[in-house]
């Protein structure tokens, strides 16, 4: 129409309608609000799932390192152990080799003839929440009765000792992590040799690690 004026551009675009590109203050909240549920939701999912990493990948270096004695009985040609110690409310462990040929003993380390050949070390420093413990209602993978006591099944001895036949002391070591997850590091005497068993709070019975 004659006479009359079109409105410039930057009083067309604000007259209470947004623009293809704009985004509400409502949508800007919705969106972070859906953001902090989904990460309420995904945390103690991850947690979970990192602890069970952690408690595998311990236990997984535990049966390496009794494998790990045995082939240095075998290599020494003497008997050499895996011993524990209490620490700070867990254990550490070191390796030890028979310096005198009568068996790797409390007081020949004591005294420097069993000579410590590997650092102490803990498990949790390397895997965290992972640690030498028994979860409750886990049982005996022989007996089937509800473990209790130390984790460290040795026969009441504090080390595991190889021979330099290859053959051991027998005995259990208990590894748990920070939530209900359980495995076993299982030694046979007569042979030395190690298995990796998890335990399935599902059905209550141990499988292969």
């Amino acid at each position: 129409m004659k006479g009359s004026r079109r409105l410039p551009a930057a009083t067309r675009r604000n007259d209470g309608r947004r623009g293809e590109a704009g985004t509400s203050l409502a949508e800007v909240l919705v969106v972070a609000a859906t953001a902090v549920i989904v990460a309420a939701v995904s945390v103690p999912a991850l947690t979970a799932q990192r602890g069970t990493v952690h408690a595998a990948g311990a236990a997984r270096h535990v049966a390496a390192l009794v494998r790990t004695t045995r082939a240095e009985a075998l290599k020494r040609g003497v008997h050499v152990a895996l011993v524990f110690q209490s620490s700070s409310g867990g254990f550490r462990l070191a390796m030890f080799a028979d310096g005198n040929y009568d068996g790797v003993r409390s007081a020949d380390m004591a005294a420097g003839s069993d000579r410590q050949v590997s650092a102490w070390v803990r498990i949790d420093d390397q895997f965290s929440g992972a640690t030498f413990g028994i979860v409750p209602g886990v049982t005996d993978p022989d007996s089937g009765a509800l473990l209790s006591g130390s984790p460290l099944k040795l026969g009441g001895s504090s080390m595991l000792s190889f021979g330099p036949d290859g053959g051991a002391t027998s005995g259990t070591l208990y590894v748990r992590g920070p939530a209900s997850q359980q495995y076993a590091v299982r030694t046979l005497g007569a042979t030395g040799r190690s298995r990796l068993l998890r335990f399935e709070f599902g059905t209550r019975r141990w499988i292969a690690g």
